[in-house]
């Protein structure tokens, strides 16, 4: 029997992924298009029977891509049996905080999984899903060792974190790879496998070492988002537009990367990774104070915004408890359907909470539980009943809202500087101090705004 490695090089591997969602499903359907026989393996049964339909619940992968891999030998399945004809495991399942503390139950319960179920030769086991630094170590290689693999002889462990972005420019196959590693052997195996599905991949000597630049990634933008969002307010408070400050210090040709302020973090990694990093500082003894400091920054985001919004529906003689407020945008980030830590619903909540009336406008979200009722949101921007509204809350900037249809609006919150440089209604900007001192201040029979917008 040939060694995991050679299987790899000659195609003639199979590989299992562990977890298939918004991580896992790409890269089955990647592996399957490189030549790879792969089995998806996941406990919710009907995401598998949807898949083996050919229907698609992954915003990346449309019903064709998903039949291609399906043509491929892509197969899905709730069956732990089927992972006995894998030579390679790539565990892409959810983790998170609970209560303070990584939740790895999951990784852990994988990993078991995988030791029960996988065949008695050489395999390749590898960690893409986002844990601390040290997951490998303390959790992984003690759950296959209690099920009978040796880490590291019978059973290679690498981590490779996942970069995928949901909705954005870079293509899977574009974006190099960190692979991490504790030996050579387990290093090479593990770069075979990904250079034969990306761009390359970028080495580094530990498994522990490729954890903690997974959490430096998203720590490092989170801390900057922070940064933003504090000079946001403090130019609120000072009469400073803060974009029209990023683009000017954004000229500067090196030293200066732009970040943006926003309504808040969201999504599954910036708002939850580096609390991986903050826990394990405490566990150490040495706290780190300007990601904790950042983290509390960005969730007090959504309240800061209710704040403002309440502020300027009050200037207009519209008290919040009687305000009618429609809400574009429901989801994390512009394109996608996931509302996962979303600021956009915790802005909801927290207005309903004052007992606003809100209707909420997203193409991307079929249904949602808002304020513990279920709601189908509208999928397209209507005329009438903006002009109806006493303010629109625009929360989300997706490419296929069309803003001409709030031009009769009595009153804009604009979060996401998504407005054209010109509007013919009042508008107040998050960050920018003198659209929100013209606006907190303007009569409510006002119907003209003489605030001007970057594009």
């Amino acid at each position: 029997m040939t060694g995991v490695r050679e299987r790899i090089e000659e195609r003639a591997a199979t590989v299992a992924v562990i977890g298939v969602g918004y991580v896992g499903l790409p890269l089955a359907c990647h592996f399957t298009k490189a030549g790879f026989r792969v089995v998806g393996f996941d406990i919710d049964e009907d995401r598998m029977k949807s898949l083996q339909r050919g229907d698609s619940y992954i915003d990346d992968i449309d019903d064709k891509r998903l039949e291609r891999a399906l043509d491929n030998d892509f197969v899905p399945t709730s069956d732990p049996e089927k992972l006995s004809e894998a030579d390679v495991f790539i565990v892409a399942v959810p983790t998170g905080i609970q209560e303070g503390e990584p939740d790895m139950e999951a990784i852990r319960q994988a990993s078991q999984t995988i030791a029960e179920h996988a065949p008695d030769r050489e395999i390749l086991y590898v960690c893409s899903s986002t844990v601390f630094p040290g997951a490998a170590d303390e959790i992984v290689r003690p759950a296959l060792q209690a099920g009978g693999r040796r880490p590291g002889e019978d059973t290679l462990v690498a981590v490779v974190p996942e970069r995928i972005n949901p909705g954005g420019r870079y293509e899977f196959e574009d974006i190099p790879l960190i692979v991490g590693a504790d030996s050579d052997l387990e290093r090479t195996a593990a770069q075979k496998l990904f250079n034969a599905v990306t761009v390359g991949t970028a080495p580094v000597t530990s498994t522990k070492a490729a954890e903690m630049a997974k959490t430096l990634e998203n720590t490092y933008r989170m801390v900057n988002i922070a940064l933003v969002n504090e000079l946001a307010r403090h130019a609120e408070e000072v009469d400073v537009d803060i974009w029209e400050v990023i683009n000017a210090a954004g000229t500067k040709p090196f030293g200066f990367q732009e970040f943006y302020p926003g309504p808040g973090v969201g999504g599954h990694c910036i708002p939850v990774d580096p609390q991986f990093l903050t826990w394990l500082g405490r566990r150490e003894g040495d706290p780190l104070r300007l990601v904790e400091q950042a983290n509390v920054i960005n969730e007090t985001m959504p309240a800061h915004v209710v704040d403002q919004v309440e502020t300027g529906l009050g200037a207009r003689g519209v008290p919040i408890d009687d305000a009618s407020i429609v809400v574009l945008g429901l989801t994390y980030k512009p394109n996608v359907s996931d509302i996962r830590n979303s600021p956009a619903m915790a802005i909801c909540e927290n207005l309903c909470a004052k007992n606003a009336t809100l209707t909420a406008i997203d193409p991307y979200v079929d249904s949602t539980t808002l304020a513990n009722d279920q709601i189908e949101p509208e999928n397209e921007i209507d005329r009438d009943l903006i002009a109806d509204a006493d303010i629109t809350l625009l929360l989300v900037d997706h490419d296929v809202f069309e803003y001409d249809a709030l031009e009769d609006a009595p009153f804009v919150f604009d979060a996401q500087n998504a407005l054209p440089t010109e509007t013919a209604m009042p508008v107040l900007r998050l960050g920018d101090g003198e659209s929100l001192s013209n606006a907190h201040s303007r009569p409510a029979s006002s119907a003209t705004s003489s605030t001007t917008f970057q594009s």
